[in-house]
């Protein structure tokens, strides 16, 4: 595992479903700037 002060960006990755054989399933990523936090997250 890379440790994260290595890396230049971090993704965090969420799904939503039960799979194609139930419907369809949603994803979504989100990569934050650390310089600019977003207040109340």
């Amino acid at each position: 595992m890379t440790s994260l002060e290595q890396t230049e960006a971090v993704a965090g990755v969420d799904e939503a479903g039960r799979g194609p054989l139930v419907g369809a399933v949603l994803t979504a990523a989100v990569v934050l700037h650390p310089d600019r936090p977003i207040h109340g997250l």
